[in-house]
């Protein structure tokens, strides 16, 4: 079970916080399909030597029982420096910047700007008649993000949906979009999701909080690990790409 996320973030003394939409809980929903959607451009060595600017996630889906803004704020940060973390660490690039160094080096850019980003990530630039292309406000944003941080990568978790499986154990999806900004051009699309490895134990609200970080952990250890397979022999495993 799913619901539709609006790409929108907000800022409030300098920090990030997320889109939150709550959905009802979703005991026993299917997994979705753990795909990835590939840009024909993309190269197994390409992110080798280069540093990838992790941004923060735009947005959280939680079901209906689990606490709102400081949940999505505590995950989002979680995401954001496990993605960091597992890319880096994992060889799929040379560096990454944490999502809290990526704000850092976009400095200037406003929030609504900051929000084109991501709402320019629309599924429907991956269908064959747009490539990936990045259009319109959307392209100037990217082209002005790559100016600042001097960077040409960017990955941007556009979601973390999270759904409860049974009591203890919860599904965490990341939906995650690589960008080369300075083309303006989605280079890979990736919809990940893992559940909590084990059932924690403990006070029923630690046990939920730790059951939910084990699952947003496992979930970024689970892309970084595709991304890296994918930079090293540019086979992965796809939904759709372009022609």
């Amino acid at each position: 079970m799913s619901a539709p996320l609006a790409a929108v973030r907000f800022f409030a003394g300098g920090t990030v916080l997320p889109t939150v939409v709550a959905v009802a809980a979703c005991a026993g929903a299917a997994t979705p399909p753990a795909g990835t959607w590939l840009h024909p451009s993309f190269s197994a060595p390409q992110l080798e030597s280069r540093t990838v600017v992790v941004l923060p996630v735009a947005g959280v889906v939680l079901p209906e029982a689990a606490p709102s803004d400081s949940a999505a704020f505590a995950l989002t940060r979680l995401a954001g420096d496990a993605l960091a973390n597992a890319i880096q660490s994992g060889g799929a690039a040379g560096l990454t910047l944490e999502p809290a160094e990526a704000l850092a080096a976009l400095a200037g850019m406003s929030a609504e700007e900051l929000d084109v980003l991501a709402a320019s990530l629309d599924p429907r630039i991956l269908a064959p008649a747009q490539g990936g292309e990045i259009s319109g406000e959307g392209a100037t944003q990217w082209r002005d993000a790559a100016a600042r941080a001097d960077e040409r990568y960017f990955l941007l978790p556009l979601s973390v949906t999270i759904e409860r499986v049974e009591p203890l154990r919860v599904r965490a999806t990341l939906d995650a979009w690589l960008v080369d900004a300075v083309s303006s051009v989605v280079l890979w699309r990736a919809m990940i999701p893992a559940l909590n490895p084990h059932a924690p134990s403990g006070a029923a609200v630690d046990v939920y909080e730790a059951a939910l970080e084990d699952a947003v952990s496992a979930a970024a250890e689970a892309l970084a690990s595709r991304l890296a397979r994918l930079a090293r022999t540019g086979a992965g495993d796809f939904e759709a790409a372009a022609p």
